[in-house]
């Protein structure tokens, strides 16, 4: 009877041994190495259907030459393993805000999206998004979504500049995100 025991420790061996996709193990990104403020370099959601154009959300929706007073865009990865997405929009010069959490890999970083969240409709962001680090003497992270996602037709159609009209309820695609630690 001691072989259920002895394979139940074997078991939880091998999961500790294979994880290296999340949280903050030792072959893992750590917090210190990515924390800091990150210039939001280029953001655009690519449409599955290659009729449709694409949506530069640099272009459409976040000012990339706010007002005085107003932040330009960036996102700060803080050391506690949070992040702010901070812009002033375009149409309206208000100042925007997301705000999530931030998921370890050994090269990579997700950020959680707030399911529901306006700013990220807006946006079209994908939940997570998935970032590769680059360190060097101007940190970078650089993702695009690896497999297609949906966002509502409305969103696309005011983030991309086109008429709803015969737009599907919803639209698919995929989202390139660059963020450089120095200018763009």
């Amino acid at each position: 009877m001691r072989y259920p025991a002895l394979t139940a420790t074997a078991a939880l061996v091998l999961l500790a041994a294979c994880d290296g996709g999340g949280g903050t193990g030792s072959d893992n990104l750590q917090p210190g190495e990515v924390a800091g403020v990150y210039n939001l370099c280029s953001l655009r959601f690519d449409p599955a259907n290659g009729a449709l154009p694409e949506a530069d959300l640099l272009q459409s929706v976040v000012d990339t030459t706010p007002p005085a007073g107003r932040p330009e865009a960036t996102v700060s990865l803080s050391s506690n393993g949070t992040y702010d997405l901070v812009y002033t929009r375009q149409s309206d010069a208000f100042l925007q805000q997301l705000r999530g959490t931030i998921n370890y890999g050994r090269t990579t970083v997700s950020l959680s999206v707030p399911q529901g969240n306006t700013i990220a409709a807006e946006l079209l962001l994908p939940r997570p998004m998935t970032l590769t680090y680059t360190d060097g003497t101007t940190p970078q992270l650089t993702g695009q979504t690896a497999f297609p996602y949906s966002v509502a037709r409305a969103d696309y159609a005011r983030a991309a500049g086109v008429s709803e009209t015969d737009l599907s309820n919803s639209i698919s695609g995929s989202q390139v995100m660059t963020l450089s630690a120095g200018p763009c």
